[in-house]
């Protein structure tokens, strides 16, 4: 009987055990059937559901995939149409000053964020702050993937760049070109840099002119400056490059400045202007470099600067090619500043490819969209908006003058007909035979015509009426007609 007692409670303790475990698994017990409920009805099995709702999660997870092979890859799966696949492509805001000086830029980016499977909206600000800022609102409210900005105005985009920061989503924002100021709301910025610029300008003045040995010498040279936009930072960096280089041959008295116009304040030139360059030459030339004198040097950092100056010197009689003209250099090799290094009027400038830019900066969007790593930076040191030192990408610049500018053509840059030099030809005249009333030079023969030589024979007897008329009116000497040559027309 105690026997049978014991095993009775020995079974109640062991069913209570039994009773909490399952109470422990109620949720996922409940759980489980709800799916297994839900997918019977649907007449699914429970193994294709877990399959199914992997298969799920790996099409919502942001993962960081080629997007060109992604998008290509389910279009010829589902069968979808160009445009709908079009409508789906993440968007790109690419936001520039102009549409002018900004046209080689806007169709390099576009054609690299395309090959990407992006969709690249383009907007000009035509050179308006303000409307600038209204763009980035708009684009703010598309929800946009990612935002290029050109700067019009590079102090100018703090505010709305704090509202973009605060945006529900992220929209990274890459600075192109000119570095945006006083502002977090950046991720990165791409540049071939203005302070190396600046440099090579320096490098190349000092190389050309020998300024090592006129220092050993203890001789002088004079220089003249002309720099880029005072509202432009990218200016600024150059600026800093040029002189940080050429300081020491000034401090020592190697390159005298006769203007004193040395500080960026007094050399830098508003909206890259070539007209204040040559309105502020010919002023320099005139108060400074009396006498028929130039400067050795004529230092600027852009090249339409420096065809300004060139402007104003011709005008005061100086002429390309001969002992007196200056070195001038230049930055950016536009056509105009191409040529005129063909032409022998511009001493150099210096190349920066517009594709490379664009395309660096396409690459830097789409690794920090999609890609395992971080976009790739060259330079953490020298690039403070103010706020933070941004993380840069520096492309590489490039010297151009006389004996290398051939190979912009070779790469597809330019073409021959864009660069080419004008033609200027030997001054030619035409032969002139003068008649016997010309003041002939003792080795020139004058050989009258066969009209002039019986006209001459003839004997005329004048009335009193002509011989009065004679008196009083004089016969005009012949006029003598030079055929002018182009180089005289131009």
């Amino acid at each position: 009987m105690k026997k049978k007692a014991v095993c009775m409670l020995l079974g109640v303790l062991l069913t209570g055990t039994l009773l909490t475990g399952c109470g422990k698994n109620k949720a996922t017990e409940a759980a489980s059937e709800s799916a297994q409920t839900e997918k019977e009805g649907t007449g699914e099995k429970t193994a294709d559901s877990a399959e199914d709702d992997q298969k799920k999660t790996d099409e919502t997870a942001d993962t960081k995939t080629d997007k060109k092979a992604e998008k290509g890859t389910d279009a010829e799966e589902t069968g979808e149409d160009a445009s709908e696949t079009e409508e789906n492509r993440e968007k790109i805001a690419v936001l520039l000053p102009d549409e002018q000086n900004w046209t080689r830029d806007a169709k390099e980016l576009e054609v690299q964020f395309e090959e990407d499977g992006y969709d690249p909206i383009l907007l000009y600000a035509d050179n308006d702050s303000s409307k600038q800022v209204t763009q980035i609102q708009q684009m703010t409210a598309e929800e946009v993937s990612a935002m290029v900005i050109a700067p019009v105005d590079p102090y100018g985009l703090a505010d709305v760049l704090a509202d973009v920061k605060d945006a529900e989503i992220e929209i990274p924002v890459i600075s192109y070109d000119d570095l945006i100021m006083n502002t977090d709301g950046i991720k990165y910025y791409v540049t071939f840099g203005g302070r190396q610029v600046g440099q090579m300008i320096a490098k190349q003045i000092i190389d050309s002119e020998e300024l090592d040995k006129v220092q050993e010498a203890k001789e002088s040279k004079t220089i003249e400056f002309f720099m880029g936009s005072l509202d432009d930072t990218q200016a600024l960096f150059l600026y800093n490059g040029v002189m940080e280089t050429l300081q020491p041959y000034i401090d020592d008295g190697t390159l005298i400045c006769k203007s004193g116009k040395t500080s960026f304040d007094d050399t830098g030139i508003l909206r890259w202007s070539s007209e204040i360059a040559k309105t502020r030459m010919t002023d320099i030339l005139t108060e400074y470099y009396p006498d028929g004198a130039v400067p050795d040097i004529i230092c600027t950092g852009f090249d339409d600067a420096a065809m300004g100056t060139e402007e104003a010197l011709e005008e005061a009689g100086f002429v390309p090619g001969t002992e007196n003209w200056p070195l001038i250099s230049g930055a950016g090799c536009n056509e105009e500043g191409v040529r005129r290094i063909a032409e022998g009027k511009q001493t150099f400038s210096i190349f920066m490819d517009r594709r490379e830019l664009a395309d660096q900066c396409e690459e830097m969007v789409n690794i920090y969209l999609h890609g395992e790593d971080d976009p790739e930076v060259n330079d953490y040191e020298q690039y403070d908006n103010g706020i933070k030192i941004i993380a840069s990408y520096l492309c590489e610049p490039q010297l151009i003058d006389d004996e290398n500018y051939e190979i912009l053509i070779d790469n597809g840059y330019y073409t021959e007909d864009e660069v080419k030099p004008l033609a200027t030809p030997t001054p030619t005249e035409e032969p002139v035979t003068p008649t016997p009333t010309d003041a002939a030079g003792p080795t020139e023969t004058v050989t009258p015509s066969p009209t002039e030589t019986a006209e001459s024979t003839e004997t005329v007897t004048p009335t009193p009426e002509q011989k009065d008329e004679k008196k009083a009116t004089p016969t005009p000497k012949p006029k003598v007609t030079l055929k002018k040559s182009e180089k005289s027309k131009n």
